[in-house]
């Protein structure tokens, strides 16, 4: 049997919450490999996840992501009962071994390409308020971070929110113009944009798919790039990026 056991926190910590007694968990993540049970214990904001499991290849990450996922169904139990709005964090793990691993707020895939935003923060701190819409987008993309089972979803709203900056009045109910001047004006193909629609798609319906960290990552790429293109085209006065100047994103 190997044993992991989580660390965290119910945010914000001013507002204790406890659980008096340990509530047992079971895990059957059969798309990412990964069954076991164990117990989760909150005091005072204070959170502990003992898991028990006869894998013995499981991705940490992966894991924790499942784990932190199991921990903010009873939190958000906990907060529609009580009518608060908690968070959580799951920041530390020690695993069968004995060694600590301590979680940091990235993924490691996009803070790799940090060097390719066409801004810097010097420069995006004027334009952030200059769009409601890249406001929006942005708060999307952090939500995408943090919730690992729902990147999809928050990937493709980041997008949806873009989107409503090139609505006209003409267009009624009517959402393709707007999508049509978005890829226009952006140079971005559909194809590039259906990657993350394919990926967002079934968690906005409310479903529940297993997406790989392969998956979330692509989706992740895939927005950013289109968020990179909102934060130019709006610096730029909100004017049409040129052709000879940015190619269009196209999927292979």
């Amino acid at each position: 049997m190997n044993t992991y056991t989580f660390s965290g926190k119910v945010l914000p910590e001013r507002a204790n919450m406890s659980i008096t007694r340990p509530l047992p968990i079971a895990m059957e993540a059969k798309d990412a490999g990964i069954s076991g049970a164990g117990a989760i214990s909150i005091l005072v904001s204070q959170i502990s996840v003992v898991f028990n499991t006869e894998d013995s290849n499981v991705d940490l990450p992966t894991l924790k992501n499942y784990v932190e996922g199991i921990v903010r169904n009873l939190v958000d139990a906990y907060g529609y009962l009580s009518g608060r709005g908690y968070d959580i964090e799951i920041t530390s793990v020690v695993d069968p071994a004995g060694m600590q691993t301590v979680f940091g707020v990235g993924v490691g895939a996009l803070e790799q390409t940090q060097s390719e935003r066409p801004l810097s923060f010097q420069d995006l701190k004027d334009v952030v308020f200059k769009s409601q819409e890249l406001r929006r987008a942005l708060s999307d993309l952090r939500e995408a971070i943090r919730s690992p089972l729902d990147t999809g979803f928050f990937c493709y709203r980041a997008i949806e929110c873009i989107r409503q900056s090139f609505r006209q009045a003409e267009d009624g109910d009517k959402d393709g113009p707007s999508w049509g001047r978005l890829r226009d004006m952006l140079r971005v193909d559909r194809s590039w944009i259906e990657v993350v629609k394919k990926s967002a798609d079934p968690q906005r319906h409310g479903g529940t798919p297993y997406m790989s960290g392969e998956d979330r990552v692509s989706a992740m790429l895939h927005a950013w790039k289109v968020v990179d293109r909102f934060c130019i085209y709006v610096r730029r006065g909100f004017n049409p990026l040129p052709e000879d100047e940015f190619t269009v994103l196209k999927e292979a």
